[in-house]
């Protein structure tokens, strides 16, 4: 097998595009393709010596798959480590055994430039915005069905297999294993990054490991989440919605910003996440200055600023640093009025159709250059040249 050590100016201009490109796979929402799931799942276990299992279930949210799952495989092996071992099997199939031809076809320095760059990025784009603020609340909720579980309608239902679960703290995310938020996952064993190696830069894999790969790939492509078992198998669909601002974070004032076909989601104000009835109350602007700052989380309190009466409060809390010839206003709120974890920046502005007053968070290096205009064509990706000609075309 050729060894490729160093990219062509070709494949170099490829990245950014591939990047995109399975970005996108990532934060693919509707119709969950579940036929090519059952197409490929099987091959995963194959690979692995291990018989598929009769049983597939298909959840419609990452909760209830972590629930239905963690349940199932205590109850079915009475608290041993089978699920584990299972998903340590397939993934070592898949995965394992990928990384290592991947390894030896590819130099050092290229394989790491490359799953590095991959990585990042799909970190940063699906990674902490989406897949994390999931896991998060999952982990929440699943907390708070242990605590609510214990001595109550679970354990009298299915017994002490799930209440020992829940008291040791065992119910968690169990044993999942890949779907479309890990497409950037497991280094340069991930989808994006096999995929750009053998389909961009032409490496040639044997039959048996190009197979592993592909299976992967296409578990990866189709659903959301997976979790392997001896017994069974549990897959949850695709998202139905996920929404974002122009920072990547999961953001949405109108509806949940990730949401699912059960109708489990996220209610998520720039990426910090909220509870139904609280959300409604911000975006509804029901809330007063006095209101907003008695919220005891310090993030959503932050977010929840953005909604309450503008000026009131930034004229209260805050010091106005430049208010320039367009009428924009920059403020200082300094960390000692403990409204936000850090000295914060605060841009007041209006809606030139409406006359209406935002205030919007600015970036700390920004806010300290004490320039209105300049945090304002930060808020929309521009510098200042580039706002300032804005303005001279209005």
């Amino acid at each position: 097998m050729k060894r490729i050590d160093k990219l062509t100016k070709e494949q170099e201009a490829q990245m950014k595009p591939w990047v995109e490109k399975w970005i996108k796979i990532g934060l693919q929402t509707g119709e969950t393709d579940w036929d090519t799931f059952d197409k490929y799942m099987p091959i995963c276990y194959q690979k692995t010596g291990l018989e598929y299992p009769k049983r597939v279930i298909k959840v419609s949210s990452p909760l209830v798959g972590v629930l239905a799952s963690s349940i199932a495989d205590r109850i079915i092996n009475k608290g041993n480590a089978v699920g584990g071992a299972v998903r340590d099997a397939v993934g070592g199939a898949v995965g394992g055994a990928v990384r290592d031809a991947v390894g030896g076809a590819v130099g050092d320095a290229m394989r790491d430039a490359v799953g590095g760059a991959v990585r990042d990025a799909m970190r940063d784009a699906v990674g902490g915005a989406v897949r994390d603020a999931v896991g998060d609340a999952v982990g929440d909720a699943v907390r708070d069905a242990m605590r609510d579980a214990v001595g109550g309608a679970v354990r009298d239902a299915v017994g002490d297999a799930v209440g020992d679960a829940v008291g040791d703290g065992k119910l968690s995310w169990h044993y999942w294993l890949g779907g479309q938020f890990w497409v950037g996952w497991w280094y340069y064993s991930s989808p994006s990054v096999v995929s750009f190696f053998t389909e961009i830069c032409k490496i040639k894999l044997t039959k048996d490991i190009q197979e592993r790969a592909e299976a992967y790939q296409k578990i990866c492509q189709s659903v959301n989440y997976v979790w392997p078992n001896k017994d069974f198998v549990m897959v949850c669909a695709r998202p139905i919605r996920i929404l974002r601002n122009n920072r990547g974070r999961l953001h949405s004032d109108e509806k949940k910003a990730i949401e699912y076909p059960d109708g489990w989601g996220l209610y998520m104000l720039n990426g910090v996440k909220f509870p139904e009835e609280l959300w409604q109350k911000v975006v509804n602007r029901k809330m007063s200055f006095k209101e907003v700052a008695a919220i005891k989380d310090i993030d959503q309190r932050a977010q929840a600023m953005a909604y309450c009466p503008p000026r009131e409060f930034l004229e209260t809390k805050g010091k106005l640093l430049d208010k320039s010839e367009r009428g924009n206003e920059l403020y200082f709120i300094p960390q000692s009025e403990r409204i936000f974890r850090i000295d914060a920046y605060y841009l007041l502005y209006k809606c030139p159709s409406t006359g209406r007053e935002f205030m919007s968070g600015i970036n700390p290096e920004i806010g300290k250059e004490k320039d209105a205009d300049k945090a304002m064509g930060w808020k929309f990706n521009l510098e200042l040249k580039e706002y300032n000609q804005l303005k001279i075309e209005s």
